[in-house]
């Protein structure tokens, strides 16, 4: 079942960026919390070649590290209530 973030009432298991670009939201991180986007900064992904396409011309990888089993899972995101999206 898709679940839809209270402040945007976009699909939770859709990444969004903030209007600046600087922030991506985690769609496991977002889905897990049931009721907001939750971001970081779009550095903290990573990058692959492998994920190039014409809608993601950076290569940024979907989740975050420890959504991908790597790095801590303790991380503190920003939430879509703080931020603005695009």
């Amino acid at each position: 079942m898709v679940g839809y973030c209270k402040v945007c009432l976009r699909s939770l298991e859709v990444a969004q960026y903030s209007v600046d670009g600087k922030l991506k939201s985690c769609p496991n991180c977002s889905t897990s919390n049931g009721e907001e986007h939750i971001f970081y900064h779009c550095d903290d992904f990573g990058y692959t070649d492998h994920r190039i396409t014409k809608n993601n011309p950076d290569g940024i990888q979907s989740w975050c590290p420890p959504c991908r089993g790597k790095g801590s899972s303790t991380r503190n995101g920003i939430k879509c209530s703080t931020i603005n999206i695009k």
